[in-house]
């Protein structure tokens, strides 16, 4: 479906004068993290609802303390060429943000689970969902637009809401391969 709405999306573009290739790429941008949360979640049904728990929750958490942490501590900037707001300080807010909230879900979700391996898995999601963020910022300034869109204003558009999420799922989505779908987090 993904490589089809591609083509489409792309052949579209194409007959507007538009970039094709930049279509094509959107909906692979945004359907394959759409596709690996649905298969995440559709794992075991503890272990998937877990995984998926976790990923929205550190992704959210990093996103919003950096913010915090950043705007308040300020300090040096983290990529100023693509994103002169985002700073170190924030960077690091959010990652000790994703660690604390990886820690809660599975305090909460499975009392069991071992800190250490929770604690890194919660901070790769973290640090890819900030790398998702600074991507957004990417795409932005490459198409000279301050918003992604206009559906939630103030915000920066929708995808500034998800795009933690867009680089957040496929890393959750490895890791979970990588451990065995939960063998060492959820016990």
């Amino acid at each position: 479906m993904l490589v089809f709405g591609s083509f489409a999306a792309a052949m579209f573009a194409r007959s507007r004068g538009e970039e094709a290739l930049d279509a094509a790429y959107g909906v692979l941008y945004l359907g394959w993290p759409i596709v690996l949360l649905i298969w995440l979640r559709d794992l075991d049904s503890t272990v998937g609802l877990h995984w998926t728990v976790l990923v929205f929750a550190v992704a959210w958490s990093s996103d919003i303390m950096a913010y915090f942490v950043g705007s308040t501590v300020g300090g040096p900037k983290l990529w100023p060429r693509f994103s002169p707001n985002k700073t170190w300080s924030g960077s690091a807010g959010g990652l000790a943000a994703a660690m604390a909230a990886g820690l809660g879900v599975a305090a909460v979700l499975t009392p069991g689970a071992e800190p250490e391996a929770v604690a890194l898995v919660a901070a790769a999601i973290g640090l890819a969902a900030q790398c998702g963020d600074l991507m957004e910022s990417f795409i932005k300034r490459r198409f000279a637009v301050k918003d992604a869109s206009r559906l939630i204003p103030g915000h920066g558009g929708l995808l500034d809401r998800a795009d933690g999420l867009i680089a957040a799922v496929p890393v959750a989505a490895a890791l979970s391969l990588a451990l065995g779908a939960g063998v060492v987090l959820w016990r």
